[in-house]
């Protein structure tokens, strides 16, 4: 699997004490700034996910203390997407990032499980980029995790769309461990909006034909 977060590295800066931080200020308007997504990271971990950029933490005892922050220029510039876009991908990483620990918690660590994920949104720009950011995760916490999403049956398909959401992923839950279309050894992960006025991110799992919700 491709893990890709950052799909435009626009700067990787070494920075002592906020210097080349990319917020705003002197060397940065505020319209440029809110046209980034910042993370910052410590030197261990910016050095394990950038080698090339980031040097490795220096020996203990050392007084100087090295952070690094990722940026990424977004494809569409603040106020362009629609609000519920915006909020959605404004807060990804970090709504991601929760939604995956939680499924760790649920699904037992006994045996190797094999995890697959789809995501259910309107845009399906940004549902690409939900389902790709949960794989990421995954991935970064040393998961299996497959390329292949789970399908139904088209007759299962116009049922489950005739079907109130919250009632119909667990159903479809179902069916894909009737099919054999998930074993036992293999789980579905699936991030959506439930409802079309909300804007908050949802997620539910599906185990040996259980289907519980997360958030």
């Amino acid at each position: 699997m491709e893990t890709i977060i950052f799909l435009m590295v626009l700067s990787l800066s070494i920075f002592i004490e906020s210097t080349n931080d990319p917020s705003a200020g002197i060397f940065r308007d505020r319209e440029d700034a809110r046209n980034l997504d910042c993370t910052r990271l410590g030197q261990a971990e910016a050095h394990a996910r950038y080698p090339a950029e980031v040097p490795a933490p220096p020996a203990r005892g050392t007084s100087v203390v090295t952070n690094a922050v990722a940026c990424s220029r977004r494809f569409m510039r603040n106020g362009e997407r629609p609000p519920r876009d915006e909020l959605v991908l404004s807060s990804l990483r970090q709504t991601v990032g929760e939604l995956v620990q939680t499924a760790r918690t649920v699904v037992p660590a006994v045996a190797p499980i094999t995890w697959h994920v789809d995501a259910f949104y309107p845009n399906q720009h940004v549902a690409a980029k939900i389902s790709v950011a949960a794989k990421t995760e995954l991935a970064e916490r040393g998961l299996q995790v497959s390329d292949r999403v789970p399908l139904l049956a088209a007759g299962d398909i116009a049922v489950l769309g005739r079907m109130p959401p919250r009632e119909a992923y667990s159903v479809a839950c179902a069916r894909y461990f009737a099919e054999n279309i998930l074993a036992d050894d293999h789980v579905f992960l699936g991030l959506m909006i439930v409802d079309a006025r909300e804007g908050q991110l949802h997620a539910g799992l599906c185990v040996r034909g259980q289907w519980k919700w997360l958030r």
